[in-house]
């Protein structure tokens, strides 16, 4: 594993401020010229941010995309290599608006990370209000400090598109998928028209617990994601990283978590520097 180096974290940072102050994120320009950076050099340092799942940004696939996650963008997104997700947010309106505190100005990457961006607003509460994909039903979640204190309606599903052994393929594309559905069978509905979607779903309960770990720390200037070990082995259903055995009632590890070779080339050819660590809790 690799450390993030100072020049990292100080564009980390300068993109966190401004996102969490103002809900917008500075520009590649603003960046270079306030922290005296190259165009190259930035690119470079934005590469290693987003192998560090810390950003990512826009590519070909997403140019100039007018519909996101079936729902109509009202503005342009990003131009290609802007920063597109300063994660746990969008960097452009979406279906995930964000309150806190009455105010609206931020929108959140997907429906996994808006389980539990309240973490990012400590002490605060704070609602995001989206649709189900499928029936088009309000969504609203309730949290403070990371934790789920309401959400509606009860049956609400958090779906998964994309296995994590493709993440790197497209690593901007992984939350394309990532959706609310207002319940189970809005799900099996939805699926009947988008058979090549392999995906999962976990209560939005579960999924803040997910966030949990892949967001600890990111409030931090030194923020790198540690994959907490004995948290994913011996309690991995409380944190969704398990399914149930037919029948057993017993749970086991989803493959659907599992990193793959093909995840290792993927990082190699493009260019991925691996920032990903482990740690015991």
């Amino acid at each position: 594993m690799a450390q993030l180096y100072e020049k990292a974290k100080r564009v980390r940072k300068m993109i966190m401020d401004q996102v969490l102050a103002e809900g917008t994120c500075p520009k590649l320009a603003e960046i270079a010229r306030e922290l005296s950076l190259s165009p190259d050099e930035l690119a470079r340092i934005l590469q290693d941010l987003e192998a560090g799942v810390c950003v990512a940004v826009q590519n070909k696939a997403h140019e100039g995309i007018e519909y996101f996650q079936e729902e109509k963008l009202e503005e342009p997104v990003p131009a290609v290599g802007e920063i597109f997700y300063a994660r746990p947010f969008a960097c452009f309106k979406n279906h995930y608006p964000i309150w806190v505190g009455g105010e609206q100005k931020w929108y959140g990457e997907c429906a996994v990370e808006v389980c539990g961006v309240s973490a990012m607003f400590p002490g605060r509460e704070v609602i995001v209000r989206s649709v189900c994909r499928q029936t088009k039903e309000p969504v609203e979640l309730i949290g403070r400090d990371g934790a789920l204190l309401d959400y509606s309606p009860k049956t609400l599903r958090v779906h998964l598109g994309i296995p994590v052994r493709y993440m790197m393929d497209d690593i901007l594309g992984w939350c394309d998928y990532n959706s609310f559905f207002s319940s189970e069978e809005a799900v099996e509905q939805w699926r009947r028209s988008h058979p090549e979607i392999k995906g999962i779903t976990r209560d939005p309960v579960t999924t803040s617990r997910f966030v949990s770990i892949i967001g600890k720390g990111r409030l931090s200037y030194d923020y790198q994601f540690k994959l907490p070990i004995l948290k994913v082995l011996f309690q991995g259903k409380r944190y969704g990283f398990t399914k149930p055995l037919p029948g057993l009632g017993w749970h086991a590890f989803d493959p659907f978590w599992m990193p793959t070779l093909h995840m290792l080339k993927e990082m190699r050819r493009k260019g991925y520097r691996n920032f990903l660590g482990f740690s015991l809790f």
